[in-house]
């Protein structure tokens, strides 16, 4: 194989120390017929702060969240500054960086676990926070707050207003923690998140929270009850057609029976919810005696209103958190179909993890992560490009600035998130941004 060639440009930094890079890379892939694929592709990509502890209220916590949006010139971020001391009490932190410029650091509110921001169409920045009542009793059991920024296409993110959603006077949970956000064409914002038994609703239940920016309530609508398990971190999406939601069984489940084993899939049509089981795996040989056989990774909507959803399965007998299968469904009527993702990334012990999809010029795109890298590759194969990040990457969390955050599918830049959560990394974890011109997407054979 040819070398690797990297041009390097160091970009000073002025308010967050942090390595910035551009990079022109030719990379090198080897597929299973020894064919070699070369791509030349322009990225940057730098150091960002993080959390300090890597416990389940760091920022990279939430795989199902919205943690990443642009709005023209301006991209957004948060970070979670945990001390743990006491636990979990932790700062929702805003940042934004504009062109070139470094990360500025802007409101802070207190929190207990990651959340959800999003931009409308007026470029207000939205964020959604989990507040605890109580930390030192119960960092769980809280209210939903919504802080908007009515100035930030203008680059404040300092001032802003706030609204509760869900109250909860601590008695029973009425809000989860496990959250997931989204907002429509129509600027339509959307909270969905699972509640387990023993509130006000039927048994086990999920739940989504909308409304549009200049409306005064938020509208509750019930997805579901009486289900059995506990379906919790839900990716969700607004759609033309209604409500979407990708949960993933959680927490309580019948006697006997392991979590991660079930994707319930929620869809809001005409006025009425229904919901399916898009993969369960209560009967497989290994579900007796193994968490987390499955894990929801994408749910999306493409321009000509195909649904996707990619999940991953964890079925190698001998390596139990091995991702050994990627599932995609689409679906543009009524019913589901599904492909095997058989990416081929050179084998050893590096294998595909997280994938999320984008859409440039009406082809789709993968984005995806392994254990210690990150890939690109065009949704009709299975060919892979490497980026090559640090070797400092580690276990990375992939959050895409897309769509359903309602970034601008006219916006210029892919904008991502790889955030670590290995956590034999921290302290000192490494997290980066990355921004990828749409334009060279069209490299990718």
């Amino acid at each position: 194989m040819k070398k690797k060639l990297l041009l390097i440009l160091l970009l000073p930094l002025i308010v967050i120390p942090a390595t910035c890079l551009v990079i022109i890379l030719f990379s090198d892939r080897k597929t299973s017929d020894s064919e070699t694929i070369e791509t030349t592709i322009n990225y940057f990509y730098e150091k960002i702060p993080g959390s300090k502890n890597h416990s389940p209220d760091a920022t990279w916590w939430g795989y199902n969240q919205s943690k990443i949006a642009r709005h023209n010139d301006t991209v957004f971020m948060y970070v979670i500054h945990n001390d743990d001391n006491p636990a979990t009490e932790s700062d929702f932190t805003i940042y934004k960086k504009e062109g070139d410029n470094s990360w500025v650091k802007g409101a802070k509110f207190p929190s207990s676990r990651p959340g959800n921001i999003l931009v409308d169409s007026q470029g207000v920045l939205h964020a959604f926070v989990f507040e605890p009542i109580d930390i030192l009793e119960n960092d769980s059991l809280g209210i939903l707050k919504h802080y908007w920024f009515p100035n930030a296409s203008t680059g404040d993110i300092t001032n802003y207003k706030e609204e509760t959603v869900i109250h909860d006077k601590g008695q029973t949970e009425m809000v989860n923690i496990r959250t997931g956000a989204a907002i429509g064409k129509d600027d339509t914002m959307a909270i969905g998140f699972g509640l387990t038994e023993g509130n006000t609703y039927n048994g086990h239940s999920e739940h989504l929270y909308y409304k549009r920016p200049n409306e005064s309530k938020w509208k509750h609508l019930i997805a579901g009850e009486e289900l059995g398990h506990d379906f919790y971190y839900p990716f969700v999406l607004v759609s033309d057609i209604g409500f979407h939601l990708l949960a993933v069984q959680d927490d309580y489940v019948p006697s006997g029976d392991n979590v991660y084993q079930i994707i319930e899939y929620f869809e809001y049509n005409e006025n009425a919810w229904t919901h399916e089981s898009l993969a369960d795996l209560r009967n497989h040989p290994l579900s007796s005696e193994r968490l987390a056989l499955l894990e929801q990774s994408e749910l999306f909507e493409d321009a000509g209103g195909t649904f996707h959803v990619i999940y991953k399965e964890r079925l190698n007998p001998k390596k139990e958190w091995e991702v050994s299968e990627l599932k995609h469904l689409t679906k543009s009527t009524d019913e589901w179909e599904t492909k095997s993702l058989k990416f081929d990334i050179g084998g050893g012990n590096e294998t595909i993890d997280w994938v999320r999809l984008v859409e440039i010029d009406n082809q789709l795109y993968y984005i995806a992560t392994s254990n210690i890298d990150l890939y690109l590759g065009k949704v009709g194969n299975d060919n892979l490009t490497r980026m090559n990040m640090p070797n400092a990457l580690a276990g990375p969390y992939l959050y895409v600035a897309d769509t359903q955050g309602q970034t601008n599918a006219n916006e210029k830049y892919v904008d991502i998130l790889l955030l670590s959560g290995d956590m034999k990394a921290y302290p000192d974890a490494t997290n980066y941004y990355v921004r990828i011109p749409k334009e060279e997407f069209s490299k990718i054979k």
